[in-house]
């Protein structure tokens, strides 16, 4: 990045630090948390927690109508870059995912930067891994079919814990179902295709992720494309998404790999959208889309 830019994107980003990180999650918790008055009927919902290094961190078990006794589940791992949201903005996005898988979903919650610096964010990720295994028999949990899930850097998180699972043990788990994936945090990569990709908005989100992150690097998910990556199904907007770029690339990268991908795009859908699944009819077909993929390979193995 030259100076004048790199002079610019740090204004913006010390700017966006002054408003107060607290009030923007507010604003989101407030924009998308409790909005959707038309979900699904489940058999249960329950609050847990697991042990993290970082602390104790919530989760959520979402229990479909007519789920087995002992059956498949998803962990699902929320969006926000890392620095936003919670259990509580994804809550409508697992009970619709849960009611079109027909199995169990875990929503994990994991520490936030700036206040616990990445990597914490994967350790926390890998804890609720190990603690939806050890506490499977009490969950109703079938550990022989596991998926992960999440959206941006949620979506991150899951693939990353997907890969180090299966890397451990093959078949770990089955199948990784990824809304607009945070792909890598590369400025240089973001750079070269700022104005091909009108990518102008996400390198500033990105610019400030990494602010948050500080002087830690987190990999990039192409660099763990391999025998270990499950099968994907990838969710994605288009122009009005910026990291559709990157989810076009990790799935031409899985092909080239002999991953089974598919990529799923709704022309017209911003980053995020399917967190507004109480206006957008478009986010309720998302979630369900993938939620059937990944049930149906859960049960049946395809």
């Amino acid at each position: 990045m030259n100076a004048p830019l790199t002079s610019v994107f740090a204004e913006r980003v010390a700017g966006a630090h002054r408003f107060g990180l607290d009030r923007v999650r507010r604003a989101v918790r407030f924009a998308i948390a409790h909005r959707d008055r038309k979900l699904p009927r489940l058999a249960q919902i329950r609050n847990l927690d697991y042990p993290a290094a970082s602390g104790k961190r919530a989760v959520r078990l979402y229990v479909p109508l007519h789920a087995e006794a002992v059956g498949p589940a998803i962990l699902f791992f929320h969006g926000g870059g890392f620095v936003i949201s919670d259990i509580e903005t994804h809550d409508a996005l697992c009970q619709r995912l849960a009611h079109a898988a027909g199995v169990r979903v875990v929503s994990a919650a994991y520490g936030l930067a700036p206040e616990h610096p990445f990597p914490s964010q994967i350790e926390d990720a890998r804890a609720a891994f190990s603690w939806l295994q050890d506490q499977a028999a009490e969950l109703g949990v079938d550990v022989d079919r596991l998926a992960t899930a999440g959206d941006s850097a949620g979506a991150y998180l899951a693939a990353t814990v997907a890969h180090e699972a299966n890397s451990q043990r093959p078949g770990a788990v089955k199948i990784q179902g990824l809304f607009y994936p945070l792909v890598h945090l590369d400025d240089e990569i973001w750079a070269q295709t700022l104005l091909r990709d009108a990518r102008l908005i996400g390198r500033l989100a990105i610019a400030y992720i990494n602010a948050q992150l500080a002087t830690a690097h987190a990999p990039s998910l192409l660099d763990a494309v391999g025998p270990a990556t499950p099968p994907t199904f990838l969710v994605s907007g288009a122009l009005l998404d910026p990291v559709h770029p990157d989810a076009v690339s990790y799935a031409k990268a899985l092909e080239a790999a002999g991953v089974p991908v598919e990529l799923k795009v709704y022309p017209g859908q911003a980053h995020g959208f399917v967190n507004f699944t109480h206006v957008l009819p478009a986010a309720v077909d998302a979630v369900a889309a993938l939620g059937e993929r990944l049930g149906k390979a859960l049960r049946d193995g395809a």
